[in-house]
């Protein structure tokens, strides 16, 4: 799915990450404290989420507020991550400047290193799951017409969900 999140200026930034879970309260992915996505929902916790499926014709659009979940929770994702991906996350800072082709295979040997070592790898502190709780969903389902179906949901201040159509 693609994550949007904006700095504090406004500045808005999207990516793709991989959605973990979808609980039906929150959707839930991973990040580092430093790198810009956990620089920026630290900053302005506002976040959107759209998934597309081209070949259906779908998409959901969320928006709402993302939050760090409890360290619980990071430690149990940390703990389904493969060996490979734990390391990678362990021994690098996402993000961060690479300032030479050395240097970046300096790194990936000490990724090979760490992968390849006895023993468990600790989750860094600063590895945190992530929730995007939704106010805001929009469903959509295209049309060779152009025509397409848009369904709109809006959470009430009483947490309920109003939805209305709306027009193409």
């Amino acid at each position: 799915m693609t994550l949007s999140t904006s700095s504090p200026s406004g500045v808005v930034s999207a990516r793709t990450v991989l959605m973990k879970v979808n609980d039906g309260e929150k959707l839930l992915f991973e990040s580092e404290d430093f790198s810009r996505k956990g620089r920026e929902l630290a900053a302005n916790p506002r976040a959107a989420m759209t998934i597309y499926w081209k070949e259906v014709h779908r998409q959901v659009a969320l928006t709402g507020r993302a939050e760090v979940l409890p360290d619980e929770v990071s430690d149990e994702r940390w703990r389904l991550r493969g060996r490979p991906n734990q390391a990678a996350s362990a021994a690098t800072r996402e993000g961060a400047t690479i300032a030479s082709l050395a240097e970046e295979l300096e790194l990936h040997d000490k990724v090979d290193a760490l992968a390849g070592s006895p023993g468990d790898i600790p989750r860094p502190e600063s590895y945190r799951a992530y929730g995007l709780y939704p106010d805001v969903i929009e469903f959509w389902e295209g049309s060779d017409t152009r025509l397409h179906r848009r369904v709109l949901y809006e959470k009430t201040p009483a947490g309920a969900w109003q939805w209305r159509r709306l027009q193409p």
